[in-house]
């Protein structure tokens, strides 16, 4: 087995103090020159949101990545499971569940077969088995909608 390096491309979205914005098909010529083999995309705004790339949209931009010989290896998904715990009337865990699958479904046209997800974070005065329990249901669920679509996920902390 061998290793390939793959440049995440939240180091050019422009999120921190003094932090330089690529747009993504800049930030995909960036990783090619160089010398990474692939990309972790982003999946969200400013690089690859849901909203933003239609099945044309995501075409092209597979070409692209195709183009410079580099590979999506993992869409990095930002779910927070145990957010909203506090307002049980809001279907959080389902809404980040079917924004999961529409992160497969770009995955999936992608040519990329893993999403990297985050679980969820502690909130004050819910005790922790509770916040296990949600996480847990949230990443059934999440798993569920990806295996339609061949896509696996990655936990992270």
């Amino acid at each position: 087995m061998s290793w390939k390096l793959a440049l995440h491309t939240v180091s050019y979205a422009g999120v921190w103090r003094g932090q330089t914005f690529l747009p993504i098909e800049r930030v995909l010529e960036k990783a090619s020159e160089l010398g990474f083999d692939g990309v972790m995309i982003m999946a969200k705004r400013p690089h690859l949101s849901p909203l933003d790339y239609d099945e044309n949209a995501r075409k092209r931009l597979r070409e692209k990545i195709e183009s410079l010989g580099l590979e999506v290896p993992c869409l990095a998904g930002y779910v927070d499971f145990t957010a909203g715990v506090d307002r049980p009337m809001t279907p959080m865990v389902e809404v980040q569940a079917v924004y999961v699958g529409e992160l497969a479904k770009l995955a999936r046209d992608l040519g990329c077969g893993m999403i990297r997800v985050f679980t969820g974070f502690e909130r004050p005065g819910v005790p922790f088995d509770k916040l296990w329990e949600i996480c847990v249901r949230g990443l059934k669920l999440a798993s569920q909608r990806a295996a339609e679509f061949g896509v696996t996920l990655a936990v992270q902390n």
